[in-house]
């Protein structure tokens, strides 16, 4: 029997049918979905099981972890044909490294914050008739401190600016699609009260352009080098 037949084969399948077969191949013939199966000798079922019975932090950093994927795997060939991502090694205050042609930029990926099950918005943010203010949070997972020269201790967490370049926002929580992204200049971020080399933890996401915000990668990126030009 050929491929092309058992493709027809499996067209006129109930979905139960289908899910039978699927089951099979994996259980009886080991037919793997991931290399990560082999690398940690167990099955995508068996982690998926994990991660759903996770806490919400931790399924909060896997989300976290698969909006910067879906950027650097889907969104950045597909939607971005000018730019090309930069390998880099370390532990780095940016996700993606990506050029152009005239010079990298840092660009740090964030999820969309949610709370309580749903998109977190700022209420009184949000103008009559426009859209929701959606929230993001821009500090890193792990905390700690830095003494400067001065011997001020400032914390590690939130990040300061000059780290990156753009942020990049998944709003995969409320669109529904992983691919859907909105961007803003890391310059005009907010900065937190009395501290203006950092940034403020939760950053309102303005999407009908409010505060630098935008739907267009080219755009944010030119906001970037303009500002770095001085203009």
């Amino acid at each position: 029997m050929s491929v092309s037949e058992v493709v027809a084969l499996l067209a006129a399948m109930s979905n139960e049918e289908r899910l039978e077969v699927f089951q099979t191949l994996r259980l009886r013939y080991g037919i793997a979905v991931h290399p990560l199966e082999a690398d940690w000798n167990t099955t995508a079922e068996a982690i998926l099981e994990a991660i759903h019975a996770a806490p919400d932090l931790t399924q909060r950093g896997v989300r976290g972890i698969l909006a910067e994927a879906t950027f650097r795997t889907t969104v950045v060939p597909d939607r971005l044909p000018a730019w090309h991502a930069i390998p880099f090694e370390g532990d780095m205050p940016y996700d993606v490294l990506l050029d152009d042609g005239h010079g990298p930029l840092k660009v740090q990926v964030k999820n969309q914050r949610k709370e309580r099950g749903q998109p977190k918005v700022i209420a009184k943010l949000s103008r009559a008739g426009g859209p929701p203010v959606y929230v993001a949070e821009t500090q890193r997972t792990r905390s700690g401190q830095a003494r400067g020269a001065d011997g001020e201790v400032t914390p590690t967490r939130p990040y300061r600016f000059g780290e990156f370049d753009i942020l990049a926002v998944c709003l995969q929580p409320s669109s529904g699609r992983w691919t859907d992204f909105i961007y803003c200049p890391a310059h005009m971020l907010r900065a937190r009260d009395g501290k203006p080399e950092l940034m403020e933890v939760m950053q309102p996401i303005h999407s009908d352009g409010y505060g630098g915000w935008t739907f267009d990668f080219e755009d944010a990126a030119a906001a970037v080098r303009a500002h770095a030009e001085g203009r």
